[in-house]
């Protein structure tokens, strides 16, 4: 399969009254200056989600301006100068079919607002119906006539259908169909059928495909795509916190596949005029790099075909920076001594509050982790530490995972009321019920109460009841003089700690440690500074010799530690998104003084500690398992390489 080194996607969503569809396309200089940035691959539309083709389609709808066949133009240009061309072809919205087939629209359950129709702006389609033939004749169609890696196939989404079609279906296979979430996974089904049959046409005409379906969780279409491709433009709905979730779980759900990271040059999807600092794009880029993700930035096609040159120029500018690391990424792994436990791919995996802060956390302590799912077939046997965040699923097979990581030595924290009922007996805890506290503080103890102040301290989020079986208690949840609430005629809204109950913050058996209050959820909420600095010190505990430990890298500088033969490699990236007005943004990197930290080496012999990719030596010392290093002043990213 083609190894992607350098990748652009090409949005050409494009409106049927357009009248200067590919009027002023220069087909030379756009691949030229493809080429000139250093791509590998791209993703060009052949359809986009008006349902209009971009080729000389027999079976679709080409758009009424284009007279020439764009596509073709493109992919043969492509061809000739390896580049390789992945078709993308919208696979759940398509206006102008839906129109011309009226019955192959979605036929949403009465009172729920469908995809695309809050505003009627894009009409879905019914996976079941003849669209789906529809659909797999244009793939077909498109193999037989232009040489093409593979395809994108976008807008997969579980729209609760009950047309005909799928009711018939439903009523089959004893499925409910006045029941929304039978509808829902029926549709989830109904598109991992589509995606096993798509795979199975494209491998017939193309031996080693390059195909993504872009809608279904990676984990759940695992075994249909051939690479994975996270898209996330941070300035726009995804945010700053959606990448680095969605990097440390997806490099591990098939680490056979290649990873692709598509950001955008634009500030929102839709947006032609933006153009995204080269700085904001190196933050999204670098950081993907340091987790095995391909740079991938997504652009919109103006469908006159004019030049953007100052985009190109960006591209450009960005990508030639990031090659000069090139050597020093090629077949880098990530090395984790630590897993957020987790059941299974699911859309919510990239949005719960208490599994974004405990990414938030680990990554702001320096900690070398993996998010690993129950149901991935990866070992768990590398992880020292295993993270269980309150409020998650807790099904049976993560609960066996989990207690065979334990028997076999590994550390457990886990938080909150799931973690009680399902793992009480290796934490020592019997569940009982809700705290009952409006807010929750909390006493420490000796035991992880370094570097905090001897007072009572407020969670901000909920708490659990627990007992103990034989568990040590070494926190203590303080109740308030009473509890926010309105009683009638005020609301009841100051509220000091008390006294201390006998309930339980924090308690110990071995090596597990349970946190009855939610304490994830607490640090999203506000960012208390006292929640990290416990975790911080439960961790230390649980696992004393971490493979990396920070000494003075400050809050903001993201780490990662990858291993190259004979080489340990690590990224350092420095950037910190800013609020500013509805969005956040990067502008510009920050400068880090005075850095230094520890990588565990063991008895392996240090040759030299380097900086990439000039290879000035650095200073660095040995002492026992671990060799620590002091940087230079550095700005945005470096990286530093242990030479073995």
């Amino acid at each position: 399969m083609l190894k992607v080194n350098y990748a652009l996607f090409y949005d050409n969503h494009t409106e049927q009254e357009n009248p200067d569809v590919g009027k002023n396309f220069d087909v030379e200089h756009f691949v030229t200056e493809i080429e000139k940035c250093g791509v590998n691959y791209i993703t060009f539309h052949a359809r986009c989600n008006r349902g209009l083709a971009y080729y000389d389609t027999k079976i679709g709808t080409r758009h009424p301006a284009l007279d020439y066949d764009l596509f073709g133009q493109i992919a043969h240009a492509c061809q000739k100068k390896n580049i390789a061309l992945t078709a993308y072809l919208n696979g759940g919205i398509s206006n102008v079919e839906a129109l011309q087939h009226p019955e192959w629209q979605t036929l949403y359950m009465p009172g729920h607002s469908p995809f695309g129709k809050i505003v009627p702006n894009a009409l879905t389609m019914c996976y079941n119906t003849p669209y789906r033939d529809h659909l797999l004749s244009m793939i077909r169609e498109i193999t037989d006539n232009y040489p093409v890696a593979g395809f994108f196939i976008d807008c997969l989404q579980p729209n609760p259908c009950i047309c005909p079609t799928c009711i018939k279906m439903m009523k089959e296979q004893n499925i409910d169909w006045n029941d929304f979430d039978s509808v829902v996974r029926f549709s989830q089904q109904s598109i991992l059928k589509l995606c096993e049959d798509i795979t199975r046409e494209v491998k017939s005409k193309i031996k080693e495909p390059m195909l993504f379906f872009n809608g279904p969780v990676p984990g759940s279409a695992r075994e249909q795509n051939t690479f994975f491709d996270c898209e996330c433009l941070p300035t726009s709905i995804w945010g700053y916190e959606f990448l680095p979730t969605l990097a440390h779980v997806t490099r591990n759900i098939d680490p056979a596949k290649q990873v692709l990271n598509m950001t955008g040059r634009f500030n929102t999807w839709g947006d032609f005029g933006g153009l995204r600092t080269a700085d904001s794009l190196k933050f999204d880029l670098f950081y993907g790099l340091a987790h095995g993700m391909r740079p991938n930035i997504g652009g919109h096609f103006h469908p006159r075909g004019d030049k953007d040159q100052a985009v190109f120029d960006r591209i450009r500018e960005v990508y030639a920076d990031l090659q000069k690391y090139d050597k020093w990424y090629e077949d880098a792994v990530n090395q984790a001594d630590t897993a957020i436990v987790y059941p299974y791919d699911n859309g919510a995996l990239r949005y719960r509050k208490p599994l974004i802060s405990a990414v938030r956390m680990l990554e702001e302590l320096k900690v070398q982790f993996d998010i690993i799912l129950a149901d991935c077939d990866k070992s768990w046997d590398q992880y020292k530490l295993l993270i269980l965040p309150e409020t998650l699923e807790i099904t049976d097979l993560l609960v066996e995972r989990i207690r065979k990581a334990v028997a076999n030595g590994a550390a457990l924290f886990a938080c909150g009321k799931n973690a009680a009922e399902k793992l009480g007996d290796i934490l020592g805890i019997e569940y009982c019920s809700d705290a009952d506290l409006n807010p929750v503080y909390f006493k420490m103890q000796d035991k992880f109460s370094q570097n905090l102040e001897d007072m009572v301290w407020s969670l901000y989020a909920g708490a659990s009841k627990a007992t103990l079986k034989d568990a040590q208690q070494v926190a203590t949840l303080v109740k308030p003089y009473y509890n926010k609430s309105w009683i009638g005629t005020h609301a009841i809204y100051y509220t000091p700690p008390q006294e201390e109950t006998n309930m339980p913050f924090l308690t110990v058996k071995g090596k597990c440690v349970w946190c009855s209050g939610d304490l994830f959820a607490g640090y999203y909420q506000l960012g208390a500074i006292q929640l990290r600095t416990i975790f911080k010190n439960i961790i230390e505990e649980l696992h004393p010799e971490m493979i990396f430990k920070n000494v003075t890298l400050p809050s903001f500088v993201r780490t990662t530690l990858t291993e190259q033969k004979d080489r340990f490699n690590i990224n350092l990236i420095a950037y910190a998104p800013e609020k500013r007005g509805a969005t956040t943004v990067v502008e510009e990197p920050l400068a880090v003084v005075n850095a230094k930290f520890k990588v565990r080496t063991d008895n392996r012999v240090v040759k030299s500690v380097t900086l990439a990719p000039d290879g000035q030596n650095l200073d660095y010392t040995v002492s026992g398992n671990y060799t620590e290093i002091t940087l230079p002043v550095f700005q945005g990213y470096t990286l530093v390489s242990i030479n073995f």
